[in-house]
């Protein structure tokens, strides 16, 4: 408030002069109480989007590991060998975190084809020879097949199984006729329709129950029953020997060139429907493992090439008694002409010949060595080569498929 000085002047008050308020005892105490709560909460939450950081980093590392160690391959479906001959893969490979092979169930023929090259996530696919040639030379998914798609390797090959009546003497009998192929199986369908397609018979095929169609096939209402897989198949070898059955010859011709192979069945395939001593001629169609190898399936064929090794690596465990005895037939150094082996594949392939000629040679040498004996007269160049042909055909003839690459 304005005061009257002495000297008749107007003072007005400063801060100084104003009169001092003091804060209550205990106001400094309270309000750092009640910030107290605030800096609790945000510390929590602090520490809460750190642990929550830290779990999604988790699971992504995961992820990324689960997804780089896991091969998705399209098989078959339930009750068909090529559901079971992807599940004895895996089951050779074994299972684990760092690497796995998955098995998809898939229709089988060209079906199988079009999922492998459209489905996201597949990385291979079993894929029969006849349905892989067709696609290509029909441009059915497109044409330049062979510069999307890569072989591992073909594995075994499966025999097409003609089961007829005792009125069906040849093919040109099943002209007209209608012919049975199992439930959910592609391959066998496909098969069947591709052979007739190509011999130029015209036939209706329908799906049914192979053991409801036996009978039919008895009374002569179907005219055949027809199967794929590799001899000897479960089905047909119980079968019983009642003569009402017989497995019907369908011989290799020209038009088959392409996708099919020469077979035989022979009485200890089929005792009971083969005589002693008899041999019934038939066609086959192997089994091709097939990548996806488009530029934007990178991720991919990384995965992949870590198969390649596990695989190639597991083919002894495969030929083991407790397989499939088809599974011995496997050759690597098979090619399938017009088409490219993945790279990695041919990699490993280069790696086992040349391991293995390295081993031959070093035997041969010893074996020299032994069957000659100290102070024998060298061989000449000319006579040492023709000696080790000889022992290499000999070595291929007893060993047969290429295997496992060996330490020099």
């Amino acid at each position: 408030m304005m005061r009257l000085t002495r000297a008749g002047t107007i003072a007005v008050p400063t801060r100084a002069d104003a009169p001092r308020r003091h804060a209550p005892r205990g106001a400094g105490v309270l309000a750092a109480l009640l910030l107290l709560p605030i800096l609790w909460t945000g510390g929590d939450e602090a520490l809460a989007q750190s642990s929550k950081a830290q779990r999604q980093a988790s699971q992504q590392a995961q992820q990324r590991k689960l997804n780089d160690g896991t091969v998705m391959i399209l098989s078959g479906y339930p009750g068909t060998s090529y559901f079971m001959m992807a599940r004895d893969i895996a089951s050779a490979l074994g299972g684990s975190d760092d690497f796995r092979l998955l098995a998809i169930d898939a229709p089988g023929g060209t079906d199988s084809l079009r999922d492998l090259l459209l489905l996201r996530g597949v990385d291979l696919a079993l894929v029969p020879a006849n349905a892989l040639m067709y696609a290509n030379a029909s441009a059915t998914f497109g044409p330049a097949l062979p510069q999307r798609l890569t072989y591992i390797t073909e594995l075994y090959s499966e025999e097409v199984h003609v089961l007829v009546g005792p009125t069906v003497r040849s093919s040109e009998d099943l002209r007209g006729k209608k012919i049975v192929v199992p439930l959910a199986d592609g391959n066998a369908e496909f098969a069947v329709r591709d052979v007739l397609r190509r011999l130029k018979i015209e036939a209706n095929v329908v799906k049914m129950a192979a053991a409801d169609a036996i009978d039919d096939v008895r009374s002569g209402e179907v005219a055949a029953l027809v199967l794929t897989g590799g001899k000897p198949l479960r089905f047909v070898a119980g079968l019983p020997k009642d003569g009402s059955l017989r497995l019907l010859a369908l011989p290799f011709a020209p038009a088959l060139r392409d996708g099919y192979s020469p077979s035989a069945f022979r009485a200890d395939d089929y005792p009971a429907l083969i005589p002693a001593g008899q041999t019934i001629d038939t066609v086959a169609v192997s089994a091709v493992l097939v990548a996806n190898t488009t530029p934007k399936w990178d991720d991919s064929n990384r995965r992949i090439a870590k198969f390649v090794p596990a695989f190639f690596g597991a083919l002894p465990e495969l030929a083991g008694p407790q397989r499939h005895p088809k599974w011995r037939d496997v050759n690597l150094a098979a090619t399938l002409p017009g088409w490219s082996r993945f790279a990695p594949a041919e990699e490993w392939l280069a790696k086992a010949r040349e391991q293995q000629a390295a081993a031959m040679q070093r035997t041969f040498e010893r074996y020299l060595s032994s069957a000659r004996g100290p102070g024998a007269s060298a061989l000449s160049p000319s006579e040492r080569k023709e000696l080790f042909d000889e022992f290499v055909k000999w070595t291929r003839q007893s060993v047969g498929t290429l295997g496992q690459p060996t330490s020099p």
